[in-house]
């Protein structure tokens, strides 16, 4: 598990410092060493300049493999930009006087206005049935 560890951070290590070295640095017409080679535990990795890819390579009874190393760049770079995207949208969206306040459409105000005096006559009506019902209780004083 730690060697495993140790390729991995070795691989990112080196693919940040090829990414930075090749966007600081443009390549030589005299470098034609496409693949860099650095020893680690178990074997080497390979890091492909060009490209940036790297490759732990070992020997294999009879044979030397080289093995991709997992790399999530690609897929971070992609999540990126798409909550940039989802974010610029977004801000687009509350700048817009329109989507922070909208006046009432006549129907609309009708339609609340129908409501409230619904409710008003429901509440005078159960106004006047609780005055019915106190007279209705109390004994009147004939003086």
């Amino acid at each position: 598990m730690k060697t495993a560890a140790a390729i991995f951070a070795l691989a990112f290590a080196a693919s940040l410092a090829s990414v930075s070295a090749s966007a600081q640095t443009p390549a030589s017409p005299n470098d034609s060493w496409r693949f860099k080679l650095q020893k680690v535990e178990g074997g080497f990795l390979r890091l492909d300049a060009q490209t940036g890819q790297v490759s732990f390579c070992r020997e294999r009874e009879t044979a030397w493999s080289c093995e991709t190393v997992a790399d999530d760049r690609a897929a971070l770079e992609a999540e990126i930009k798409r909550l940039t995207d989802r974010v610029a949208i977004l801000e687009r969206q509350t700048n817009e006087p329109g989507s922070r306040f909208r006046a009432p459409s006549d129907q609309e105000i009708e339609q609340v206005m129908g409501f409230f005096e619904k409710m008003m006559k429901r509440f005078r009506g159960v106004v006047e049935n609780l005055k019915k019902d106190w007279e209705a209780d109390t004994p009147r004083n004939k003086s």
